[in-house]
């Protein structure tokens, strides 16, 4: 009978740790990505927001400011959208994101205006300055239709084409009917003409329509404010060596108040995580100095990472070790590990304590890669993974990656992966 009792007591003890990690998680992703949050981008202060956010998580783990403050302030470009885009097509409502979607880059633009289809030049330079000024097109939406155009100058002949046509012309805008899933970004610039993106089966659908009306709202920022998060836990050793952990939190944010891209993996999820290990290390004091990174700008080109990187609250060559942690909320197919291939040791050490626990379906290796915030640290000379879940939900810069639809399939596994991998560094 005691056997029994010290097993049922060993395993709800064992539950309620990894009841605590997901939950722990949820708890962090279901604030960061809602709609208060405005995307976390740089409207209606939802990077500020995020920010502040993280810093109380920080400061409830335990953590100190790295240096002066928990942040470190710079500027950025944003191009942002700060009311409701609305677009009609023949008198027909559109749905911001699932019909219809502008480009990030876009200016402000009001008015109703002629559709008149239009065939893409090749790339060439001269041809296309000749369609910038073509008469037939002044005032007026040009339509392009993305597949033809495809086939016609190839993928990458269409995309140089219409990164040309976007910077200046006599039409008032482009129109481009595509089959592509609808993904946004953050943008650093504005061009001078606006694009709208529809889904084919919604242009098909309204049969080759003639009008277009439109009224968007954009206000471009070229000095920003926004902010790194910096927190800081002292080793029990006397070694200076020192682990970090870093995350994302910003997202590409909203068009308006009622568009928001939430971005709960992407990367709610990842902060969820950095914010975790941020709290048991809080708890359970690490060996070595520990640094935690949520970095602003990574939406819009690694910004927050490559500032800190030229202006350092820390050595960098006397970081052990740095982990980028993106995606965190999915895991069914396992963990993708950037740069496994470039530091093989702490990539087999990472296999082998998986192996042994089977935390995860699998950990894949890849190679190095440039689109997320260890790149800076890595041009450095800094040994660093960025990891990153696989399977579960599509939903990726789009208005569906929401808090309500995230799985959290595997984020007590990964949780204690990170764990047992860092305290055998």
């Amino acid at each position: 009978m005691k056997i029994k009792l010290v097993l049922v007591s060993l395993f709800l003890i064992v539950s309620g740790k990894l009841f605590s990690q997901v939950e722990y998680g949820k708890s962090v992703v279901k604030v960061l990505a809602s709609d208060k949050f405005a995307g976390r981008g740089y409207v209606f202060n939802g990077d500020k927001k995020a920010a502040s956010f993280v810093t109380q998580e920080m400061k409830k783990s335990g953590l100190q400011p790295l240096g002066n403050s928990f942040e470190q302030k710079f500027d950025l470009a944003a191009n942002i959208f700060p009311k409701t885009a609305k677009i009609s097509m023949d008198n027909n409502p559109l749905k911001m994101g699932k019909d219809v979607l502008i480009d990030a880059t876009s200016p402000s633009i009001k008015g109703t205006f002629d559709i008149v289809p239009a065939e893409l030049p090749s790339a060439d330079l001269a041809d296309l300055k000749k369609m910038q000024t073509d008469a037939q097109f002044k005032n007026k939406i040009i339509f392009i239709d993305e597949a033809n155009h495809i086939k016609k100058i190839t993928a990458d002949g269409y995309r140089k084409s219409l990164a040309f046509l976007m910077t200046e012309g006599n039409y008032a805008a482009i129109l481009v009917k595509t089959k592509q899933k609808f993904t946004w970004r953050g943008a650093t610039l504005q061009n001078k003409i606006p694009v709208i993106y529809i889904q084919e089966s919604v242009y098909d659908l309204l049969k080759q329509p003639h009008h277009i009306t439109l009224d968007i709202t954009a206000k471009f920022q070229p000095a920003y404010q926004s902010q790194n998060i910096c927190g800081f836990l002292k080793g029990t050793s006397n070694s200076d060596s020192t682990i970090v952990v870093t995350a994302h939190y910003d997202h590409i944010g909203s068009i308006g108040k009622k568009v928001i891209f939430n971005g709960a993996n992407d990367n709610a999820s990842g902060t969820a995580m950095m914010l975790y290990l941020a709290n048991y290390y809080g708890k359970n004091k690490p060996k070595y100095n520990m640094i935690f990174l949520a970095f602003s700008g990574e939406e819009s080109g690694l910004l927050g990472s490559k500032f800190y990187v030229n202006n350092p609250l820390n050595d960098l060559s006397k970081i052990k070790f740095l982990l980028n942690l993106d995606m965190a909320g999915t895991g069914d197919d396992g963990i993708q590990v950037v740069n496994g291939t470039e530091f093989k040791k702490e990539f087999e050490l990472l296999q082998r304590i998986n192996a042994e626990k089977s935390y995860l379906p699998k950990v894949l290796v890849r190679g190095p890669m440039n689109r997320s915030d260890h790149f800076p640290f890595y041009e450095k000379g800094v040994p660093c993974f960025f990891i990153y879940t696989l399977g579960g939900i599509a939903a990726y810069h789009d208005i569906f990656d929401r808090y309500e639809t995230l799985p959290f399939t595997k984020f007590n596994g990964y949780a204690n992966l990170l764990i047992q991998f860092l305290s055998q560094l």
